[in-house]
């Protein structure tokens, strides 16, 4: 067994997964309902692999949702993988010989449910040929109502599994809120999973889901979670981490259960430990632990320079000298993260107090307004989309009208990297541009 096997963040399960009864249980209750399922939390925090753990993905539907997908997009795929076929391709034989001629969108919005075959003749290429007797329907791809009856003349009972709900805009997480209901009296079951901290997130849009939802937060992670982490892989591996060792790499995870999987796995790496070991093997020397992090600072930080110079650039607001200058609201969130590091801003900051901070700098300070701020706080998650930073690593909290983290690996960044370095990379919009 490898290191990469039972530590780390991977596509596949680690084998030191453990069960938590405050995360897992909960889950296993909410399946065992006919409730719709949220599972929401910060990046790296283990959302698909506890849905992995009880829902097998390759017997059900996946669909992975990104900044530019429709409503019609989800509902086109989810029909497509429930074996409907829509009015965008026909398929001639089986065997050998197979064509499929395809448009580019629907036309008619009809679709065709697979009544049975009826076998036929052997054409010269030895291709047995059947005639497929196809039920056509007229449906609209936009109700949830045509969706629901296309799916059950289709016989499917699978689960729709939908990652990175919070790609979606606002505004279209709204609209899904409400077609939510009306699957939600359809049997058709929906596990969504998202990036964000605020609890019944969907029931703000629609509130007749308050008691239609099961929801899963995946955090916290205690202290007493990742002492059960590191010993079952400490007995998958045959070693054993000193005390000092890993106290260090939980206080150093900052509640991240990605990160001090990361580290374990690096401080073994440096520690020489690739694969199980033939003696067990003690695990004591801080040089290992202190490299460990350097590693995975390094690592860090150029992703998140990279983030940060993304976000502070907004939407590339031009200085033009027949209008005023633009606020670049974005630059000074940025700035104002890195000037609190991780003990100012764990937890997450008041629109208020961001707004207090920011006008004592700006160079529109006397101009400045609270719902200027909150639109641009509101299209954050948007915007760090649009430009390629995946997860997202700051969010806006509606509810509680906070700027929170929403990537587990940047409290670590604030922790460890120099930040007056980082604020130096930041170049300021308006620095050599005459005004």
């Amino acid at each position: 067994m490898n290191i990469e096997d039972v530590f780390g963040v991977s596509g596949k399960q680690v084998e030191s997964y453990v069960e938590r009864e405050h995360v897992d249980d909960k889950f296993i209750d909410a399946l065992r309902t006919d409730k719709q399922i949220v599972v929401y939390g910060a990046s790296k925090q283990g959302k698909t692999a506890l849905v992995k753990k009880y829902i097998n993905y390759d017997e059900n539907i996946l669909i992975s949702l990104s900044p530019k997908t429709t409503l019609k997009d989800i509902y086109q795929s989810i029909l497509r993988k429930s074996g409907v076929v829509l009015k965008t391709s026909y398929t001639e034989g089986t065997g050998d010989k197979t064509k499929v001629k395809a448009k580019a969108s629907i036309q008619g919005a009809i679709a065709m449910i697979l009544k049975g075959k009826i076998e036929g003749s052997i054409d010269k290429e030895g291709s047995n040929k059947h005639d497929e007797q196809y039920e056509e329907i007229e449906f609209n791809l936009e109700l949830p109502d045509d969706v629901a009856d296309l799916i059950h003349r289709a016989g499917q009972r699978k689960v729709i599994i939908l990652e990175n709900f919070h790609y979606l805009p606002e505004e279209l997480q709204r609209t899904f809120a409400y077609d939510l209901r009306t699957f939600q009296d359809l049997k058709i079951r929906f596990v969504i999973l998202g990036v964000w901290k605020e609890a019944n997130r969907l029931a703000q849009f629609n509130g007749e889901l308050q008691d239609r939802v099961y929801e899963i937060p995946v955090e916290p992670w205690l202290e007493a979670d990742f002492k059960a982490i590191a010993e079952k892989g400490e007995q998958l591996l045959n070693i054993k981490f000193a005390t000092a060792i890993l106290a260090n790499c939980i206080e150093n995870a900052f509640g991240s259960v990605g990160v001090f999987q990361e580290l374990l796995k690096n401080t073994c790496i440096e520690s020489d430990v690739h694969k199980k070991q033939e003696n067990n093997k003690f695990i004591d020397d801080i040089e290992s632990y202190k490299r460990a992090v350097k590693c995975k600072t390094e690592e860090y930080s150029g992703r998140h320079l990279r983030n940060l110079e993304a976000i502070a650039c907004g939407h590339g607001s031009v200085i033009s000298e027949d209008k005023p200058m633009p606020y670049f609201l974005q630059y000074y969130i940025v700035i104002h993260i890195l000037e609190l590091g991780y003990h100012g801003l764990n937890g997450g900051i008041s629109k208020e107090a961001l707004l207090h901070s920011i006008k004592q700098v700006h160079h529109r300070r006397e101009d400045l307004r609270g719902a200027q701020l909150t639109t641009v706080l509101r299209g954050l998650t948007e915007l760090q989309s649009k430009q390629g930073i995946s997860p997202p690593v700051i969010a806006y909290d509606s509810n509680s009208r906070q700027l929170k983290v929403v990537d587990s690996t940047f409290y670590f960044f604030l922790k460890n990297a120099n930040l007056e370095d980082v604020k130096d990379e930041i170049i300021h919009p308006m620095e050599g541009l005459e005004r």
